[in-house]
């Protein structure tokens, strides 16, 4: 059973992080604005690219290559649970001081709701992994 759940958080990784990278890389504006991003000029997309388009695709290709069996799954689940848990708490951070949820717009609400869910999963599925249990 762990098996299969680790599996399956490595899946929905590689699908949603590729997704998530191939938009970014292909129309950062577009997803910038899905963010409440204004981006200004070139500079504004180059990092857009670089760190959403760039940082994401090659984490869920990692995530794909363990699902593959082409590299130990434990190292595909430890930067997903650095990436989950730092978007997690960079939000948790810019919540407390921005006052709560009223300000924000866009797909800011439900990422705290994924980013949450996805770090849970990713820490569960790394502790099924971890020889040590």
């Amino acid at each position: 059973m762990a098996d299969v759940f680790v599996m399956g958080v490595l899946g929905i990784v590689a699908l949603s992080f590729a997704a998530t990278g191939l938009f970014a890389l292909a129309r950062p504006r577009a997803f910038g604005g899905s963010l409440g991003l204004v981006l200004d000029g070139a500079s504004g997309a180059n990092e857009v690219r670089a760190q959403y388009g760039g940082f994401f695709l090659l984490t869920g290709l990692l995530a794909a290559a363990a699902l593959a069996g082409l590299s130990p799954r434990p190292w595909a689940l430890i930067p997903i649970v650095v990436v989950f848990g730092g978007l997690i708490f960079g939000r948790l951070i810019s919540l407390a001081l921005d006052g709560g949820f009223k300000q924000y717009r866009g797909a800011i609400p439900a990422l705290f709701v994924i980013d949450s869910c996805g770090f849970l999963l990713a820490l569960l599925a790394l502790a099924f992994e971890m020889t040590w249990l």
